[in-house]
């Protein structure tokens, strides 16, 4: 029997859409509707065969968003088109965060809900939650998160943007560089951080383990980071911060204490976010030339295809990145 599945794929448009058309068409537009109902009459389509109502039956129009820590730069920068394009679509989205405490007993509760499908931010899965998702056979795509036989992830190349960030400097002649992130714990924060180290040691350049600072996004634990580094006999000429937030933190504090920016001190960041961009100064970051708005909306729609068009091919999106050089960086002065 033919399905709204079926429909859709024929239409070339979401089931969402289809079920929009036959029930609501006052929302769709004229030639979306006239699509659909084509594709209807050409397929003999009835909207009461058994195998729409089992699908109907087990689908709740709910989409869980399952994140890591609160204040994970992809998330947040992801979440709200996450959010906006699944309730266009007619889902609601459910956001869950995970800690290690509570890891399995949150997937548990997501698979208890019976969410339609499933999208996971900023997450490392090791073998008993990755074994717990998959055998619960609800969808799910893995956003800036990691499991080494992942079929369906989405991200950044966060390596190569820390790389990206050391090298700079590096090129301007700065060897005494910090690194100032977030916990390690955190796929975003560890791979930026690995990047950067690479690109030290492929320079050749020393690894201070003082410079390496590792810190929680707070205001007042950025200050600590600012002043174990000011405390430090050999301060650091430039810093490569994980994320364009903390960069634009540490650039306040430093001004605050006098430093001209970037004659005496270099700040990039990582990111390339719309308020680094659009800071007084124009910070210096590297990113994608997409924005993490349009990555949470690449991770949204292949959800929705793969709930709405049966599109269970794996697929693995890394997004390259890129230096944006602006005015928070410059080459090293002699003195």
């Amino acid at each position: 029997m033919v399905s709204t599945t079926d429909v859709a794929k024929h239409a070339g448009v979401s089931q969402t859409t289809v079920s929009r058309v036959l029930n609501k068409p006052d929302q769709v537009k004229k030639d979306t509707y006239d699509k659909v109902m084509a594709a209807v009459n050409e397929l003999n389509y009835s909207a009461t065969t058994p195998e729409d109502a089992v699908r109907e039956a087990r689908t709740t129009n709910t989409i869980s968003l399952i994140a890591g820590p609160l204040d994970d730069p992809i998330f947040i920068g992801s979440a709200p088109s996450i959010i906006s394009m699944a309730k266009e679509q007619g889902y609601q989205v459910n956001v869950h965060f995970v800690t290690k405490e509570n890891e399995l007993e949150t997937y548990d509760t997501v698979i208890a809900s019976k969410a339609d499908g499933l999208i996971l931010t900023s997450i490392g899965l090791d073998e008993a939650a990755y074994k717990k998702l998959s055998q619960s056979k609800i969808p799910f795509i893995l956003l800036n998160s990691n499991y080494p036989d992942s079929q369906h992830s989405i991200g950044l190349n966060n390596v190569e943007a820390g790389y990206l960030a050391a090298s700079h400097l590096l090129g301007s002649k700065h060897q005494e560089i910090a690194w100032i992130g977030g916990p390690l714990n955190n796929p975003t924060y560890k791979e930026r951080f690995q990047g950067f180290i690479y690109a030290l040691q492929e320079a050749k350049s020393k690894i201070r383990k003082k410079r390496l600072v590792i810190a929680d996004r707070d205001k007042a634990s950025l200050y600590n980071a600012f002043e174990d580094l000011q405390a430090l006999k050999k301060k650091p000429t430039a810093i490569v911060a994980a994320t364009d937030e903390i960069a634009i933190q540490l650039l306040d504090f430093y001004r605050e204490a006098g430093y001209q920016i970037p004659g005496e001190l270099s700040i990039i960041g990582i990111g390339n976010s719309e308020i680094g961009q659009h800071s007084a100064l124009g910070l210096t970051s590297v990113g994608t030339a997409d924005s993490l708005a349009n990555l949470g909306q690449e991770a949204i729609n292949r959800l929705l295809d793969m709930l709405t068009l049966e599109q269970n091919e794996a697929f693995t999106v890394s997004r390259e990145v890129q230096l944006y050089e602006r005015g928070t960086t410059a080459p090293l002065s002699k003195k």
